[in-house]
């Protein structure tokens, strides 16, 4: 495609050089850069783009897109816009053939549950015999089981882009897609329509980036104000109060869930520890359902793709088919299969509310002894470890606190403010900083009677310290022999 059929494509920008130049890609990274790419040179936290085209240009860059003036130096067509991060977005899906229209695109966005709700609904997608792919923290997944890995919970477009085009050439009809605050308020998903907009909840998380709660929610508004195509509908949950102030604000289509009210709801549940039973209320009829994942936080998650099943037009059947073939993802919820005479789960809640809304739902289907290893990140929003250990010394018969990914920061002060939101809830916590040797205390202590959940880093196979991956896996710790080969 020429540089000018492609300004005129994304419609906005000013274009100094060679027009007629071919290009065939974009990305904003320049180690990605090949011959034929558009380097789009974006300002970052701490430095801009630009300082790196150097390297873009010796790398085979075909065009620049940036929001400061071309540079009598470099010898290329250089397209300036007012905001890069967008019109790079509008790029990358052009460039792309624009693979998001030939897709029905659903959207999940909330603090917890996004990952398994949206997996959820590629899930009921595939039972109505609509092969879909699945975006989002785990990477992407693709008809054909085919696997993509990814570093953010929803890829920049530059990446999105070519793995919806993979999507559509494995044969999907649909995609599902976690959509996060950064993403949206970094234009991450401008160009983007969704038929189907999900919100699952909305609790403390990421305010070292949002700054404050309302800003929070209004960065995740925006894929309802934004990212919805004119007929598109919102799946709202009634007993969320932020998802609640989007239905005080009604739209034609919206459809409201919840755990026991709402167009769609649950009744008559039952639940332990390999899952729920239930009647699944629908606005024109009532199925009964077998859920085979763990916890109301599960249930709920279900729920709201059951909506937006519904919402898509998906029959009860096919619905409740869905459902019942629901396996849980890597670290969420998921039972370790282990030589131990106790289960064992793995769950990714690391938020306040996340770890309460595990425990709570531990609570209701087990009087089994809770022992939860967990810990906080590093060089994140440090407000929310006294309330993570809050919930858990609330909850928990047994808390110990370790180390999570510290990344900069001193592990041992990290722990300690965990330590004192445990003491703050009348426990007393015990503080193992090494996470496997962690693993291995829980392990020691437990006995038949018990219930360990490793908390925190879920599907994540690395810890990351100092500037530094270093390999590690709740998983793996935990189907060594007491977690201790792993230890030695």
């Amino acid at each position: 495609m020429q540089v000018r059929t492609l300004l005129h494509r994304i419609g906005e920008g000013v274009l100094t050089g060679d027009g007629g130049v071919t290009v065939n890609s974009i990305t904003h990274d320049s180690r990605k850069v090949s011959p034929g790419f558009v380097f789009a040179a974006l300002r970052g936290e701490h430095a801009h783009g630009l300082d790196y085209l150097k390297e873009a240009v010796a790398a085979g860059a075909a065009a620049i897109l940036t929001d400061r003036p071309a540079r009598k130096t470099v010898d290329l067509p250089w397209i300036t816009v007012k905001n890069p991060r967008s019109s790079m977005a509008r790029a990358a899906w052009v460039l792309a053939g624009n693979p998001q229209r030939k897709l029905q695109l659903f959207a999940v966005t909330g603090t917890n549950g996004k990952s398994t709700t949206a997996h959820l609904i590629s899930g009921l997608m595939q039972s109505a015999r609509k092969p879909a792919a699945f975006i989002g923290t785990l990477g992407a997944r693709l008809p054909g089981n085919i696997e993509i890995a990814g570093e953010h919970t929803t890829p920049e477009a530059t990446d999105m882009a070519p793995m919806l085009k993979g999507a559509v050439r494995a044969g999907a009809v649909v995609a599902a897609l976690e959509v996060s605050s950064h993403a949206l308020s970094q234009d991450r998903v401008a160009g983007l329509e969704f038929d189907v907009a999900v919100w699952t909840n909305l609790s403390r998380d990421h305010l070292d980036y949002h700054h404050d709660m309302e800003a929070y929610f209004e960065s995740k508004r925006r894929l309802f104000t934004d990212h919805l195509a004119p007929d598109g509908r919102r799946v709202l949950p009634v007993d969320d109060p932020w998802g609640a102030r989007l239905l005080d604000e009604p739209r034609a289509g919206d459809v409201s869930w919840g755990l026991d009210r709402g167009a769609v709801c649950a009744k008559n549940i039952v639940s332990d520890l390999d899952g729920s039973r239930f009647d699944l209320n629908l606005p024109d009829q009532e199925i009964s359902v077998y859920l085979p994942l763990v916890g109301v936080h599960n249930l709920r998650n279900a729920l709201a793709a059951a909506a937006a099943a519904h919402a898509a037009g998906l029959s009860a059947s096919a619905i409740r088919r869905g459902l019942e073939r629901a396996r849980p993802l890597a670290g969420r919820m998921e039972r370790i299969e282990t030589q131990h005479p106790f289960p064992v789960f793995v769950d990714y809640a690391h938020t306040p509310d996340g770890l309460r809304a595990v425990l709570q739902a531990l609570r209701k289907i087990t009087d089994r002894r809770l022992i939860v290893v967990f810990g906080a990140g590093g060089d994140r929003d440090s407000g929310k470890r006294g309330p993570m250990g809050f919930a858990v010394g609330e909850s928990a018969d047994i808390s110990i606190v370790t180390s999570d990914n510290p990344r900069t920061e001193d592990p041992e002060s990290i722990a300690a403010a965990v330590a004192e939101g445990v003491r703050a809830a009348g426990a007393e916590p015990l503080v193992v900083l090494d996470r496997c040797e962690a693993i291995a205390r829980a392990v020691e202590i437990a006995d038949s009677r018990s219930l360990i959940l490793v908390a925190g880093k879920g599907h994540e196979a690395f810890q990351t310290i100092g500037e530094v991956r270093i390999p590690f896996s709740d998983q793996e710790v935990l189907r060594s022999e007491a977690g201790r080969e792993q230890c030695a």
